[in-house]
């Protein structure tokens, strides 16, 4: 199926011939993602022995539907610092013992990893 688009040429007086291109191609890129979550929704939907249809309640639905614009991968930083959530929460509860709080060390070194645990559980969640 081939899909046109028409852009005014005011709109994109400004875009040098790679701008075009690269605006060319993220613009199949959203498409192809609408198509693929239409595909999910429908199927989603549908019962197993039926024919599948995808109307445009479907594809307006996916084309507003969240969870395409969030679909960026993540980077090695990201899943580094997910990973040091990970591993210093787990460690925090294992710390987390109130007869041993008696001992200076065990409550310095509880600070310190519920503090990591903190600080990356908060960076994961408002900054990427």
């Amino acid at each position: 199926m081939i899909i046109k688009v028409d852009i005014p040429e005011n709109k994109v007086a400004n875009f040098s011939p790679s701008a075009k291109k690269e605006l060319e191609k993220h613009a199949l890129r959203v498409t192809e993602e609408i198509i693929d979550e239409a595909s999910r929704i429908e199927a989603s939907r549908r019962l197993s022995d039926t024919n599948s249809e995808i109307t445009q309640s479907v594809v307006k639905e996916a084309a507003t539907h969240p969870r395409m614009y969030f679909s960026r991968k993540k980077n090695w930083g990201t899943k580094i610092v997910q990973f040091f959530a990970f591993i210093s929460t787990f460690c925090s509860g294992l710390l987390f013992d109130t007869d041993k709080f008696n001992n200076i060390t065990v409550v310095i070194w509880f600070v310190v990893v519920i503090f990591v645990a903190i600080t990356t559980n908060v960076y994961l969640t408002i900054l990427c």
